[in-house]
């Protein structure tokens, strides 16, 4: 490791893009990058870790904040660890193979509570302990590649790039198999959904093949018993309707795509109704036809959150129990803000869906308030 000269580091606020300056690193934010403040000026570094110093170059400045890269680690924190992965900060899909899981796991906790905190005002969420995966590496149940300039593998850290990849550390083996008859084919240009044996090729399906049961049990738990009515929004294929089924007595299932309903309309279950449509739209006139009261609602949106008109569907019409389940933090902080007062937020439980990667996915429980 180098050290880093002092007459080389810029000493004053005004830091500019293409100065070097010393920097510890405090914290990770959501995404991956490492956060540290140089002379009360926040600096974000990517492939760091809490507790680390390292030299950085600036690589963009705002009014806000500033964004470097690591020149080199004056001194590296305790919980780095030697990455796995040959690609690893050239292929865009990793942010933590540096850090040990311990460390990533911890990390990753403290984001959501940031994002809760920070964002929707809650300043004691209940947040139970992060569910890890049985194994960091090896997990991936399907890959989307891009195949470009006889090139196949992922987007880079630039994604202008395409990094040309053999296997990957995340897929299953089996994944990686087929990434290498893909690699022999010489396939023409476009992106390749590559999955695992077994997983529908119609519809989105939830990529750790490790934590499926653990997901959908933990979110079915959510439900208190004595509730009647379930409704699916966002059903998908019926990943968790399938289980929703078995606990309540009549089970909506709200989808807007097509072929994702294909799979759902294959769960044997004689007290499923499903509807193609927008949850936006469809939620609404489902719930005023539902006995409130006893009806347990699940949310499982996109990473964009919930529809503004959707929150004001849910402050109107509430349901006795509702779960939203949510792979992007921040949104869900947003959305947290409003329901929270109309709400009581019983838990927030983060699982680890997707080890060595900047993803969190969170399980919020709540009870409506009269």
């Amino acid at each position: 490791m180098s050290s880093c000269r002092p007459q080389e580091l810029v000493l004053s606020l005004s830091v500019q893009v293409g100065d070097r300056i010393s920097l510890r690193i405090d914290s990770l934010a959501f995404g991956g990058d490492g956060l540290g403040r140089y002379e009360g000026f926040v600096v974000f570094v990517p492939f760091t870790a809490p507790g680390d110093t390292v030299e950085v170059e600036i690589t963009e400045k705002s009014a806000r904040h500033s964004r470097g890269k690591v020149t080199s680690i004056l001194s590296p924190a305790s919980t780095r660890t030697k990455p796995l992965c040959p690609y690893f900060q050239r292929c865009g899909g990793c942010q933590y193979q540096h850090l040990t899981y311990e460390e990533e796991l911890r990390a990753k906790e403290l984001q959501v509570r940031d994002s809760l905190v920070r964002i929707a005002r809650i300043p004691e969420p209940p947040i139970r302990p992060i569910i890890g995966c049985p194994q960091p590496y090896g997990y991936r149940n399907r890959i989307t590649v891009h195949a470009e300039d006889q090139l196949i593998g992922f987007r880079g850290t630039d994604p202008r790039e395409i990094v040309d990849i053999e296997r990957c550390a995340l897929a299953t083996e089996e994944v990686n198999q087929t990434l290498e008859q893909l690699r022999f084919s010489h396939p023409k240009p476009g992106h390749y959904s590559l999955r695992h044996p077994g997983i529908p090729p119609s519809a989105f399906f939830q990529v750790n093949h490790l934590l499926l049961e653990t997901l959908r049990q933990t979110v079915a738990s959510t439900f208190p018993s004595g509730l009647k009515e379930g409704i699916d929004a966002y059903c998908g294929g019926g990943f968790f309707t399938s289980e929703l089924v078995k606990k309540f007595g009549r089970v909506t299932g709200i989808e807007k795509d097509g072929r994702s309903l294909k799979d759902a309309r294959r769960i044997p279950a004689d007290n499923l109704r499903l509807v193609e449509g927008d949850v936006a739209l469809e939620l609404e006139s489902i719930l005023r036809e539902t006995d409130l009261a006893s009806a347990g609602l699940l949310l499982d949106p996109p990473r964009e959150g919930l529809p503004a008109s959707l929150v004001r569907t849910l402050i109107e019409l509430r349901p006795a129990a509702l779960t939203y389940v949510s792979c992007h933090p921040p949104t869900l902080a947003r959305d947290a803000q409003k329901l929270i007062q109309h709400y009581k937020l019983i838990s927030v439980q983060p699982l680890d869906l997707f080890p060595r990667t900047g993803q969190i996915e969170c399980i919020t429980t709540w009870a409506a308030q009269a």
